[in-house]
């Protein structure tokens, strides 16, 4: 199998690496990119390479997302910087859903709107599961969807789980330790299924890119910069995703007074995360609501959740109220996490967010899925648990233009 797919590789990026040049490269995608792993390491290995550019790099991986809250912090977290390079990394966080394909578009044709001469490069990690799959001579659902927008936009890609499974298969490495899986001297490429060791998993990662990135030097046309196409038609058709944005509370959403702003200044958890958000919109009563007027398909929240999350009854243009839980099977902690309602028709709407006064059985939702851990610690800390706590980082919006 192969690893590399070169197509019209990383022309632009190569060139100013070679001529010493200032290059800004964004690690784009979920919490593989976000460690300190292969990220770190291709940098470095960059730096060995090319001594005299000015490398710069952004680290804009969040844990536990996925390629529709890429599109719409795709300005923020990457695009201002200026790349001359983005590596996109979402097939793990993705997990092969149909969507995925219009969201990773939607990636791309924002960032060739904004220069024709960034280049992007596709990175496929991979879980456990997906091993048994390469061993069988197959790639990812998720990785062949995202291969099909690579080919109509040209984008070179690393399938970083051939390597692996060889491995695997040659009795190298063990994908994931456990108590019931003898090491016998072999690489550990996991403790959990999904997120490589560092160094050693990360390296194998590292090797696959670093490898791949020479064979596509090698290929490169030396005539000069090269202007990436962007195709007047989409390749999903009507494909809204490219327009998609990350906005702020105030200014285009109306509070109950119950609502108030908590800063770094004043709160331990905006502290945490004041590198995602400015600050937080909290909530604790039942019946506190938020109303949103936006024309567009797609409204979502960016927000944190944990223990004492409670859930919002939604209404969207008057119509019958459902529920969204903002309390999840990993929220015996704090964490990002955000959540997309379906899509609207394009057009005017209005939508109401309402903290819901029945709670959830959250020992209930622990249970469902056998977490031990979780269930231990709501029974240490039920009063954390009984709450219908709310709280916002960031609205979410796909608008694409009014036909």
């Amino acid at each position: 199998m192969k690893e590399l797919f070169p197509r019209r590789g990383l022309p632009n990026v190569i060139q100013k690496l070679e001529n010493g040049e200032s290059v800004t490269i964004v690690y784009f995608g979920g919490s593989n990119t976000r460690s300190e792993g292969y990220r770190v390491m291709t940098a470095d290995w960059l730096r060995e390479q090319y001594p005299k550019a000015d490398i710069r790099c952004v680290n804009a991986g969040i844990d536990g997302t996925g390629s529709d809250l890429g599109c719409a912090r795709l300005e923020r977290d990457a695009l201002r910087h200026q790349p001359d390079l983005v590596f996109v990394e979402f097939v793990g966080n993705d997990g092969g859903v149909p969507e995925s394909k219009a969201r990773i578009e939607g990636i791309v044709r924002q960032i060739r709107k904004m220069s024709r001469f960034t280049d992007i490069l596709f990175v496929y990690t991979l879980k456990e599961r997906d091993v048994v799959i390469f061993q069988s001579g197959e790639y990812q659902k998720g990785a062949l969807m995202q291969e099909e927008v690579a080919d109509y936009y040209g984008i070179p890609s690393i399938h970083l789980g051939v390597a692996v499974s060889h491995l695997v298969s040659e009795g190298k490495l063990i994908f994931t330790s456990g108590a019931d899986k003898p090491i016998s001297g072999a690489i550990v490429f996991t403790h959990d299924s999904i997120h490589p060791t560092i160094p050693e998993g990360h390296q194998i990662y590292t090797d696959t890119i670093t490898r791949s990135f020479e064979k596509m030097s090698e290929l490169r046309d030396p005539l000069g910069s090269f202007e990436h196409n962007l195709p007047q038609g989409s390749l999903v058709p009507a494909n809204p995703w490219e327009y998609a944005t990350m906005l702020p509370l105030d200014g285009h959403a109306h509070l109950s007074a119950g609502w108030s702003y908590v800063t770094p200044d004043d709160s331990a958890l905006a502290r945490e995360y004041d590198w995602l958000f400015a600050g937080l919109w909290r909530a604790v009563d039942p019946g506190e609501a938020i109303t949103v007027q936006f024309e567009g398909t797609h409204i979502g929240l960016f927000d944190i959740g944990g223990p004492d999350s409670g859930r919002l009854k939604v209404t969207v243009d008057g119509g019958d109220p459902f529920l969204v839980d903002r309390f999840t099977l990993y929220n015996d902690h704090n964490r990002n996490q955000y959540v997309f309602l379906p899509e609207l028709p394009n057009g005017k709407h209005t939508v109401r967010f309402e903290i819901e006064s029945e709670k959830t059985d959250k020992v209930a939702v622990f249970e469902a899925c056998g977490n031990e851990r979780s269930i231990a610690h709501f029974r240490q800390h039920p009063d954390w648990y009984d709450q219908t706590v709310i709280q916002l980082g960031k609205l979410l919006f796909v608008q694409p233009p009014l036909v």
